[in-house]
């Protein structure tokens, strides 16, 4: 094999592992073989493997799938993913407006009880499944909607480092001038009053529901790619607090150079501080552009908003390539073609948003095209698995791969917790609304109306193919809601009238 190295490992595992030890088996018993096949090619891991029970099942990926060459590789992937240009510009800005350091109380309350059991929720299911997001949905097939670690792995150890490089190059500037520091005194000023407004924690939900990535599908091509027994639940709470941290962190980088701006031109804070890709493509740059030697900084700034635009739009590329490929197997043969038409067509429809008119369409696709239509995807995503699927089947997945079971408190979030919180989020999304603007320009009602074609096609689709899958099965009523809401890898049980979701216990049970 030119150009690889390829390797057979063969692990037995004892079957008096004691229990409640990292590595014990889950319920299916202990995994008494491991057969891993391995072929390094260019830092990318192929592998096919099956691990064996004593009660004689096997857990078989059934064809050759990549794993990640290193483990920081993809620590690295979804930290570039979910850090993005809204930690730069959005979060410094909504914590400046919502009670400095006391918008951080609605935000890591969210972030505890949605946030990071949302997180660890997608990696586990993707990494268990090892499918996009269309194929795990094998698991309750009424909720199919229908969204390569090929991803250069040293494009990515440059991308998602870079940013923190150069935030840390641009702070120790930033704080070396004049009004530095009264631009960050009030980015952390706390104004616990301002906890009495509920825009204040609907602006806390939001920000942690898009700021994490969670709904994209990114999270679960990603891990789809893992090895079985990777420890998905470390990764989740690591790189969902650095994504935290990094938000955090930028609104001193930011915060620094607006009061620089408010010194310099004499006027208040609030008047150069504003929200949207106004701060970090006009006002921020007009900060450099003030500085000694500002190409340079302009240079070094806009190759950190290069790199997190890169990041993010690698991860969606991969969902979508991902998902169509696991979904459509003939694509696999033809992959790097179907990777090259998929980029192709972005490139030519990301054209529009570069013309004289094309901060009008981008205003108007930041505004519809991943609002509401996320939240509620996540909400029929977190319904699916802990109600339909089963928290404690997910649970048993769970520990099959990383030898412990989720505490209670996850259990709860994922069953209870999370479901209402993004019930809540969409139902505010939908009586919060206002029509988008840009500047003083408000949009006219046919573009309002066309935004809203556009958020709610991906919506739609859940129903309709809710009704679709339910009228091509086969049997009676009761059948087909069997079929539709049973494992694919159960329907074997439907057949002889075992169906646990047709049990009490099911619904019950956390």
């Amino acid at each position: 094999y030119n150009g690889s190295a390829c390797a057979v490992f063969l692990t037995h595992m004892s079957s008096a592992m004691a229990p409640g030890t990292p590595g014990t088996p889950g319920p299916a018993g202990p995994r008494e073989v491991e057969l891993v096949l391995v072929k390094e090619k260019n830092g990318v891991q192929l592998t096919s493997s099956a691990l064996v029970s004593p009660s004689g099942q096997t857990h078989r990926s059934g064809e050759e799938r990549e794993t990640w060459g290193k483990k920081i590789d993809f620590l690295l992937s979804v930290i570039g993913f979910a850090v993005d240009l809204a930690n730069v510009w959005r979060f410094p800005y909504l914590c400046y407006k919502n009670g400095g350091g006391a918008f951080l109380v609605p935000y890591l309350f969210f972030m505890v009880i949605a946030g990071m059991p949302l997180f660890y929720m997608e990696l586990a299911l993707g990494q268990y499944n090892r499918e996009g997001a269309a194929g795990v949905w094998k698991i309750c097939p009424i909720f199919k909607v229908c969204v390569s670690v090929r991803v250069c792995v040293q494009v990515v150890w440059i991308t998602a480092t870079m940013p923190y490089v150069v935030l840390v190059v641009l702070l120790l500037r930033g704080v070396t001038l004049p009004g530095a520091i009264d631009g960050i005194k009030a980015y952390l000023s706390v104004d616990f009053l301002r906890l009495c407004d509920a825009q204040v924690w609907i602006e806390a939900a939001t920000q942690i529901c898009f700021s994490l990535g969670v709904g994209f599908g990114v999270l679960i091509a990603f891990s789809s790619y893992n090895k079985f027994s990777n420890n998905c639940y470390r990764d989740a709470i690591i790189t969902s607090s650095i994504n935290s941290l990094t938000s955090f962190f930028s609104g001193f980088v930011i915060f620094s150079f607006l009061g620089y701006m408010s010194q310099k031109h004499n006027v208040a804070l609030d008047k150069v501080a504003t929200d949207g890709p106004g701060l970090v493509f006009i006002i921020y740059p007009e900060a450099i552009a003030t500085l000694p030697g500002s190409s340079v900084w302009a240079v070094i700034f806009f190759i950190m908003l290069l790199t997190l635009g890169i990041d993010s739009a690698m991860g969606g590329m991969e969902s979508v390539i991902t998902g169509l490929i696991d979904e459509f197997k003939f694509l696999h043969k033809h992959r790097e073609l179907f990777t090259l038409f998929i980029v192709v067509s972005t490139f030519l429809i990301s054209l529009i948003c570069v013309t004289n008119g094309g901060i009008y369409v981008f205003t108007l696709l930041d505004h519809f095209a991943a609002g509401t239509s996320i939240l509620f995807g996540v909400l029929i995503e977190a319904v699916g698995i802990a109600w339909f699927y089963g928290v404690d089947r997910f649970s048993d997945d769970i520990q099959e791969m990383i030898g412990q079971r989720p505490g209670l408190y996850w259990r709860l979030c994922w069953k209870f917790v999370s479901p209402c919180f993004l019930l809540f989020m969409v139902v505010v999304s939908f009586a919060t609304f206002n029509p988008p603007k840009y500047g003083s320009y408000y949009f006219p009602t046919w573009a309002t109306m066309l935004g809203w074609c556009l958020s709610i096609s991906s919506m739609i689709m859940v129903p309709l193919y809710a009704i679709y899958k339910f009228c091509s099965l086969p049997g009676s009523f009761c059948d087909k809601l069997a079929y539709a809401i049973t494992p694919e890898t159960e329907h074997h049980l439907v057949e002889r009238g075992e169906v646990r979701q047709f049990t009490l216990h099911h619904w019950l049970v956390v």
